[in-house]
């Protein structure tokens, strides 16, 4: 009797929905093993080292680039306050529910191109390299960054323009890497060098972008006497790095942070461009903007800090999974 009802139940229930439900419900815990495995490595969530640092950020205090991240206290402020929390557990929900959201939104994304077990495939992965990512570090930019990110890229590969604008709007006012994604808009709707068309474009690219181009410079601006937390120039930093990194014996290669870099995704670096041109067109142009990110945060970032990364898992995952099984379920669409 109640099987049958919750057959019945079920079969009301749109095929999305329910998968979502299903799938959702073991990204939702996997999402809390990410908030665990983070918290394991940094005491300084716990000692008091996370509710100094919101304290200052609330008071514009706190040195950049985190102070000119709005979100990222802004929004454990909000949740604090609705539900009288203390700032760490308020910081606690919000990467639970961002990395659980981009886990689920990264399934769905994956939909376009694979079946529900490679888009399942596909967000293991990311949930399994994800903790390699984590230090003892403050930067909770981060889960925002991979959700805004994701959507970002969904936006631009179905073409819908205005609600594109408003994820890299929001995006803009968490983290700055967001704006990379205005030349992977640019890159997937390229199609002819004539200037009436280029101009055209754009044009378009200017009215998307403008809004967090603006809000990123005037946040800048108002923030400009912060301090920096580091370097702003680590070209010469990082490339010390990787020379140390591999002069060392291989056997102590397991704790050389710089290689993570190459460790976090392996070998899937190398197969998500062989068969290149088979891949689906968007993947394609997205991942023509690839070398420019690496670029950006070879010359302005630590590398060795790799949650700067993960962003790009959703180009290189779907594109090393149509490599891996292009003879299975790849759906072969655009």
């Amino acid at each position: 009797m109640i099987s049958t009802l919750c057959t019945r139940v079920a079969s009301k229930i749109p095929t999305w929905a329910n998968e979502a439900i299903l799938f959702g419900s073991i990204y939702f815990i996997l999402a809390l093993i990410n908030l665990r495995l983070k918290l394991l490595v940094t005491p300084a969530w716990i000692d008091g080292g996370l509710r100094t640092l919101h304290r200052a950020l609330l008071a514009f205090e706190a040195t950049n680039n985190e102070q000119s991240r709005l979100l990222q206290f802004y929004i454990p402020e909000l949740i604090r306050r609705a539900l009288h929390l203390a700032p760490i557990h308020s910081y606690m929900i919000q990467r639970w529910l961002f990395v659980f959201l981009a886990l689920l939104c990264f399934h769905f994304y994956l939909r376009k191109w694979f079946d529900a077990r490679l888009a399942f495939a596909g967000v293991v992965t990311l949930a399994a390299i994800m903790p390699l990512t984590y230090v003892n570090d403050l930067q909770e930019s981060s889960p925002l960054l991979l959700l805004t990110f994701l959507l970002g890229l969904w936006m631009i590969r179905d073409h819908h323009t205005f609600w594109f604008a408003l994820v890299l709007l929001i995006g803009a006012l968490n983290n700055e890497t967001i704006l990379l994604l205005a030349l992977v808009y640019f890159l997937y709707n390229f199609s002819d060098w004539n200037v009436r068309v280029l101009a055209r474009l754009g044009a378009l690219i200017l009215l998307t972008a403008l809004p967090a181009y603006l809000v990123t410079a005037l946040i800048r601006y108002s923030t400009r006497t912060s301090p920096h937390l580091g370097e702003v120039w680590q070209l010469p930093n990082n490339v010390q790095g990787f020379i140390k990194a591999f002069g060392a014996s291989p056997l102590d290669w397991w704790h050389e942070n710089y290689l993570s870099v190459f460790f976090l995704y392996g070998a899937l670096w190398v197969f998500a461009f062989l068969g290149y041109k088979s891949k689906p067109l968007f993947l394609q142009r997205a991942a023509l903007m690839i070398p420019f990110f690496l670029a950006a945060h070879f010359i302005a970032g630590i590398i060795s800090e790799t949650r700067l990364l993960l962003p790009l898992s959703f180009i290189l995952i779907p594109m090393a999974f149509y490599y891996l099984f292009r003879r299975e379920n790849a759906m072969g669409v655009e």
